[in-house]
């Protein structure tokens, strides 16, 4: 039967805020997942899954929270009577509508929430910002806190600018200050309707790398549980974990828009445009019958294509080993083929990840005070 990994679920394309580098083409679009959508999804997409599958089912793009709870709690209710018992439920939200109300329903479904939080007030305000050009920090703070005191402990999720990387202090304490012990980064890249990343033009990778291992020195020598994902996936698959990139093979990915339409590979495709893919639109779950889609000639096309752009990457790539292959969004996105290699988000993500750990695993070996780092199975046991 069907395991894929990952469910995103698009309730709205609506946001309610206006960040700098939002790739989201339909972001003033307030239109919300309708109930035949949802009933499509009950009754032609969770069945398909085998029953002892765990996909991630994650809320997401634009602002979930918009929508209200209330409706989610009718969705959580209709999809729970066919999702695989130990699927999990995520809602990634910016924090500003998400009010006091949604508390009781995260925790009466067991509903995990990722907030987007850009580090200190200064880095955040600059980009992510109101529809009137206000910082959102202060919004997205407070609700950050009245989740913690309600015992629940968002990941954080953290897009990063040049000037980002001198200031690894500064992160690192606001993390630590404010209880954030899950931390995912990123960059601003270059996709769907935002073309051009702050970071273009400019040799990165290794100020990335320091960043990174920054943080880490920073963390193992305040004994703070700070796990930054990137790094802890490399560290689980050195440690002899199995190296799987969900990207790369459809349906282990499913993107459900709004309005029905459907997509796999990389969630970010909703938002690439390509006429020779169809814009990466491979059917809508309200018209088609759900086993075309599947089986559809455009998918086994573009599922060659980004074979052969990862054939290039084992071939060509140091970085492989803990990679897979790339996001084929981003290789459509920068390289203007599926059939090609490294992109900007590979040198500026991948890459510094697996050198800051690389480094950081050295650095601590050298400290005749601290012996039980010793290798990558130890930290990613210690990081679990």
């Amino acid at each position: 039967m069907w395991r894929p990994v990952l469910i995103v679920l698009q309730p709205t394309p609506f946001c309610n805020i206006s960040c700098d580098y939002c790739y989201l083409r339909g972001r003033d679009n307030r239109s919300v997942m309708s109930a035949g959508v949802l009933s499509a999804i009950r009754d032609k997409v969770l069945p398909r899954i085998s029953p002892d599958a765990a996909p991630a089912i994650i809320w997401h793009a634009g602002e979930p929270t918009v929508v209200p709870v209330s409706w989610y709690r009718r969705a959580y209710s209709e999809l729970r009577r066919t999702a695989p018992t130990d699927a999990s439920f995520t809602v990634q939200s910016n924090g500003i509508a998400l009010g006091r109300d949604w508390i009781p329903f995260l925790k009466e479904t067991e509903t995990r929430i990722g907030l987007s939080i850009d580090g200190p007030q200064a880095f955040h305000d600059s980009r992510r910002k109101t529809k009137s050009g206000k910082g959102t920090w202060s919004l997205v703070m407070q609700t950050l806190r009245e989740l913690q005191a309600a015992r629940i402990s968002p990941k954080v999720v953290t897009v990063l600018h040049p000037l980002s990387l001198q200031a690894v202090d500064e992160y690192f304490e606001f993390y630590r200050d404010n209880g954030i012990t899950h931390v995912s980064f990123s960059i601003d890249e270059a996709e769907g309707c935002h073309a051009s990343s702050s970071f273009n033009g400019k040799d990165q990778r290794q100020g990335s790398a320091e960043f990174l291992l920054g943080l880490l020195k920073r963390a193992y020598t305040e004994r703070y549980p700070l796990h930054i994902k990137e790094v802890e996936r490399m560290a689980s698959i050195l440690a002899g974990g199995e190296l799987h990139n969900e990207q790369i093979d459809a349906w282990q990915v499913l993107v459900v828009a709004a309005n029905g339409d459907v997509t796999t590979f990389s969630p970010e495709f909703m938002e690439v445009r390509s006429q020779a893919h169809r814009n990466f639109n491979f059917g809508n779950i309200l018209t088609d019958d759900f086993d075309r889609i599947f089986a559809s000639a455009l998918v086994a096309r573009t599922q060659a294509e980004i074979r052969k752009g990862v054939d290039l990457c084992r071939a060509r790539c140091r970085y492989f080993a803990v990679c897979g292959g790339g996001a084929p969004s981003n290789k459509m996105q920068e390289n203007g083929s599926l059939e090609s290699a490294e992109t900007e988000f590979c040198r500026l993500s991948v890459q510094p990840a697996a050198e800051a750990f690389r480094k950081f695993v050295h650095w601590a070996r050298q400290r005749p005070e601290d012996q039980f780092i010793s290798s990558p199975r130890f930290f990613a046991e210690q990081h679990a």
